[in-house]
């Protein structure tokens, strides 16, 4: 969805959707997002809640999980050409709030999609009991036990001798 960020500065605006990506192997849905932009002083100021739901295989098992979550965020909008920029500066926390957009042009979907990108876990898991798969054959352990027999490191085989007595 692309914005005018000239109209949005004199009018402001309100907007809706949905839409879906991939993000890696996840498939996320943004199931609802609004967006409200208000003109400010240095820009413009996005205000918007968004909830998701993704689906992934699970770190461990590989079994196929699925989640959700609602946030909100906002962020100042300001334009600034590369041009404009003549070195490189370092950020401070008061720029971390804050999106540059290069062009007259505002992506909705991308920044909604950025944010939700930010709040996805990095590894899922199925559960905090996921036994994953068994390293050597591959069977998943959640489902039952494999018939890997358990081989110990030779240099080993002296203390065995004492476990025995």
């Amino acid at each position: 969805m692309k914005l005018s960020f000239e109209e949005l500065l004199e009018e402001g605006g309100h907007f809706e959707g949905d839409f879906a990506f991939t993000e890696d192997d996840m498939k996320v849905t943004v199931e609802s997002f609004s967006a409200d932009f208000i003109p400010t002083d240095s820009g413009l100021f996005l205000d918007i809640s968004f909830s998701y739901s993704y689906e992934t295989p699970c770190a461990r098992c590989l079994e196929l999980t699925k989640g959700f979550g609602r946030q909100t965020a906002g962020i100042q909008l300001m334009q600034q050409s590369l041009e404009d920029v003549k070195e490189e500066a370092e950020l401070t926390d008061d720029d971390m709030g804050v999106c540059w957009i290069e062009e007259d042009e505002i992506d909705l979907h991308e920044i909604v999609r950025q944010e939700v990108a930010f709040h996805l876990p990095l590894r899922l898991v199925c559960g905090d009991d996921c036994k994953g798969l068994c390293p050597k054959c591959g069977e998943n352990l959640n489902t039952g036990s494999c018939k890997c027999k358990e081989e110990t490191d030779p240099r080993w085989s002296g203390l065995d001798k004492l476990k025995n007595n």
